[in-house]
């Protein structure tokens, strides 16, 4: 059963017109249905689809359109109404607002579900008008909070899913930092849920700097991504804020681990049904697993310290990086613990060598970093002051732009021991 029509002026809340939601609405009693389709029909200017059933047809669909603003959903039925929840949630869009509705009104449910995510919950029957309060009650609240539903919705539409892989060339340049940094800014900056993941399945530190649990179940799904279910993400894919999300394993030293071809980037498509965005933060001691990550990015973020080893692994990165990745967009920044006044190696140096522009040059700031582990809190939340902070911004503002973000070249002569490394890189 589905209701539609076209209706003749948009909606308006206190004067003010909103574009016309998307909704979709599973609801098994006919009454309510049609109060439903009723309230929805100006918010959608006449073409809400709403359709009689239940959670379980809503939690069989695998593919959600990016562009859905609402989603309503009976719950009446379910054996385990919070558990089915949180798993819808996981699956739709990040944006979307669900509302539940069912036949048990209890305060401990209602409570329980608004924990997963849901933004509401309405006990049947109701009077009709009561599902269109409930809707505006949940878009101001999003609103009042920095959100903006209804217009991220439809940015994003047509987007590409896209993945950041951020690495270091050297030990010790702050990558794991960074990359939760980014992770957390872009998805302030967006609006959107960000799934950041730490790819060191045996010493990565990105769980442990956020005060959450690594899973077990990382392998596996690396090992068979065509298992991954919207459950299953769901189930591993842990919440550190509205905006981030975060995976990651703490396999045994002694457990070895070869990734079949493709693995990682079978893996990262299939996060990408739930998450248009993903930073992974990429390591350095598996040949295999990086490569594979890389060659899945769209973007890639390439961390040097300024020493003649750290700029020699860049270089040797950067070659990879034109290979397995040649559509990528390739960022550069510099870090690391040395001052770059006091630094044999100067920025100047890296881009001559590299033939790319620096994009960024963090600084260090142990004690902020010092302070967002304690806290287990990225820099930005908790240390926003930070130069860090300061100095990833505009790169964060430039990646989801066109064209933004640098990725610039300087076509400069390179001379001195760095040249020498250049020659010899293209030699082989």
């Amino acid at each position: 059963m589905s209701a539609s029509a076209t209706a003749q002026r948009s909606p308006s809340v206190a004067g003010e017109e909103r574009p016309a939601l998307s909704a979709l609405a599973f609801v098994s009693d006919t009454v309510t249905l049609s109060r439903v389709s009723a309230d929805l029909f100006n918010m959608t200017l006449g073409k809400a689809n709403v359709r009689e059933g239940t959670i379980d047809i809503a939690l069989a669909i695998s593919e959600w359109p990016r562009d859905l603003d609402l989603l309503i959903v009976d719950i009446g039925d379910a054996s385990d109404p919070v558990a089915d929840a949180a798993a819808l949630k996981t699956a739709v869009p990040g944006t979307c607002l669900v509302i539940g509705v069912g036949r048990i009104n209890d305060v401990a449910l209602y409570r329980d579900l608004l924990a997963v995510g849901f933004n509401d919950y309405l006990a049947m029957p109701f009077a009709e008008g009561t599902m269109g309060r409930a809707v505006e009650r949940a878009i101001e609240a999003r609103e009042r909070t920095g959100g903006t539903i209804v217009q991220n919705a439809g940015a994003a539409k047509d987007a590409k899913p896209r993945t950041l892989s951020v690495i270091g060339a050297r030990g010790g340049v702050g990558t794991t930092t960074t990359a939760v940094t980014i992770a957390a800014m872009l998805g302030a900056r967006l609006q959107e849920e960000v799934l950041l993941i730490d790819f060191d399945l045996h010493y990565g530190s990105l769980m442990l700097a956020l005060d959450l649990e690594a899973i077990d179940a990382l392998r596996e799904a690396l090992d068979q991504p065509d298992r991954i279910d919207a459950l299953f993400i769901q189930q591993v894919a842990q919440k550190k804020s509205e905006y981030l999300y975060a995976v990651g394993a703490e396999e045994p030293p002694t457990g070895g681990f070869q990734a079949r071809p493709h693995a990682a980037s079978d893996f990262l498509r299939s996060f990408h049904r739930r998450f248009r965005w993903i930073v992974a933060d990429v390591p350095r001691g598996d040949p295999v697993i990086q490569r594979q990550v890389l060659e899945a990015s769209s973007d890639i973020l390439l961390i040097t310290d300024l020493s003649l080893p750290g700029v020699r692994d860049a270089m040797r990165l950067q070659q990879m990086v034109h290979e397995v990745a040649p559509g990528a967009k390739l960022h550069i920044a510099t870090s690391g613990s040395v001052d770059a006044r006091r630094s044999a190696v100067k920025v100047a140096d890296v881009e001559r060598t590299l033939k790319h522009k620096v994009d960024c040059q963090i600084p260090a700031d142990a004690a902020a970093a010092l302070s967002a582990i304690n806290f287990g809190k990225p820099l930005s939340e908790a240390t926003p002051n930070s130069g860090i902070v300061k100095v990833l911004r505009p790169l964060v503002g430039g990646l989801d732009t066109p064209g933004g973000g640098g990725g610039g070249s300087v076509a400069q002569k390179a001379s001195g021991l760095l040249c020498r490394f250049g020659q010899g890189l293209k030699k082989k």
